[in-house]
């Protein structure tokens, strides 16, 4: 009897490791086949929740300058508006409310009938520009720690950090962002300051804070009160008030 008791309870045993291996197995591949980022969200005004078949069924709502995934679904309220940049190709779209639509890998679609007479505003950006864009959600992670007290601002009474000189090379890449942000600022709304952001996550990888200041300070005139410019600007504050290494 206890010989099969013993029995009984390793292959209940196995049983339960062979459970959990497949467990696992489905976890890992559920992680594996995430659908990739495509795009960011770069302006939002109103109400829109987000969610995807494949790993977020539950609708939670969507902010400004969080990416977006291939088969995402977007619905928009009414009077909201949504624009988005997709990383491949450069296209922005601007939906307005109410609408719900469908992201793809290079552009969104309306499903339903009544849904494909509701199309978006349409603008082509600089395929680098939209490369780079996806430096915006870094840098703002960054000035949110920041602001949480992870990095602390020093009082005004030290001096400031001396700005460090880039390179040749960075001095070109750094041109080429200016470029690209004068042509991008013909092409998007006087109020929309996508542009802004992604000239300073360039600026940041370069740590040109006394520049991103003189922006930041530019973008401010166009969306005074903008609580992502007044934590950028609290970041580079801080950055900039950092004492200069001793060489």
């Amino acid at each position: 009897m206890k010989l099969f008791g013993k029995s009984r309870a390793s292959v209940l045993e196995l049983i339960c490791l062979a459970a959990f291996v497949v467990l696992c197995a489905d976890f890992s591949t559920k992680a594996q086949s995430l659908p990739p980022d495509v795009g960011l969200v770069t302006q939002l005004s109103g109400e829109a929740a987000y969610w995807n078949e494949d790993y977020q069924k539950k609708p939670e709502k969507v902010q400004a300058f969080m990416k977006i995934r291939r088969g995402d679904y977007l619905k928009a309220g009414a009077g909201a508006i949504v624009q988005l940049v997709y990383f491949q190709n450069g296209r922005q779209e601007t939906w307005k409310g109410p609408v719900a639509f469908r992201v793809g890998d290079v552009e969104s679609r309306v499903e339903g009938e009544k849904g494909r007479r509701v199309q978006p505003e349409v603008v082509i950006l600089p395929t680098a520009a939209s490369q780079e864009m996806r430096r915006i959600p870094i840098l703002l992670r960054r000035a949110r720690l920041s602001r949480s007290g992870a990095m602390q601002v020093r009082g005004t009474g030290e001096s400031l950090q001396k700005a460090i000189t880039p390179t040749k090379e960075e001095q070109a890449e750094i041109k080429r962002a200016k470029e690209i942000y004068q042509s991008m600022r013909k092409q998007n709304r006087a109020d929309d300051i996508t542009p802004e952001l992604n000239l300073l996550g360039i600026l940041a990888d370069y740590e040109q804070y006394e520049e991103m200041e003189k922006v930041i300070k530019e973008a401010s005139k166009m969306e005074p009160g903008n609580e992502i410019l007044k934590d950028l600007g609290d970041w580079v504050k801080a950055q900039r008030s950092k004492p200069t290494p001793k060489k």
